[in-house]
């Protein structure tokens, strides 16, 4: 029974020692310029709104873009806000970088985000597309 134990015992401490020298190994990021290039490429729709006290939407874009967005928002409040989309690699992922008023932020090539009352919604048209054309009906 004892010898059962110190198997258990032993078979814990190396998980554990495994998990810990794997938690500080360094984080890979391999991205190649081509991913890069592809990504300034690819058409997005974005739609930006301001969220109020019952979720009202306010100014709606639906605006294509490629490459980067630039736009400054005038809120209900009076107060402006500068946007700016870039899809780019960051840690290894596809991502788009949100910067609003100095706040940078990141979020998926789908996604959506919040900060304050300013909800900004991406949509990646090639996935879209794709998943369109997955959906087809054969013979149709």
């Amino acid at each position: 029974m004892k010898a059962l134990q110190f198997k258990i015992l032993l078979g814990v401490l190396a998980g554990f020692t495994a998990g810990l020298l794997a938690s500080n190994l360094p984080h890979a990021v391999a991205a190649s310029n081509s991913d890069s290039e592809d990504l300034a490429k690819r058409p997005f729709d974005v739609a930006i709104f301001e969220i109020k006290e019952k979720l009202t939407p306010g100014q709606f874009l639906g605006t294509e873009f490629a490459g980067s967005y630039h736009q400054t928002i005038t809120m209900s409040d009076g107060k402006q806000r500068q946007i700016a989309l870039t899809p780019m690699m960051h840690k290894g992922m596809q991502v788009v970088r949100l910067q609003d008023s100095g706040h940078t932020s990141y979020m998926g090539l789908n996604g959506t985000t919040l900060n304050g009352k300013l909800l900004v919604q991406l949509r990646d048209k090639e996935a879209m597309k794709e998943s369109l054309k997955a959906q087809e009906r054969p013979g149709e």
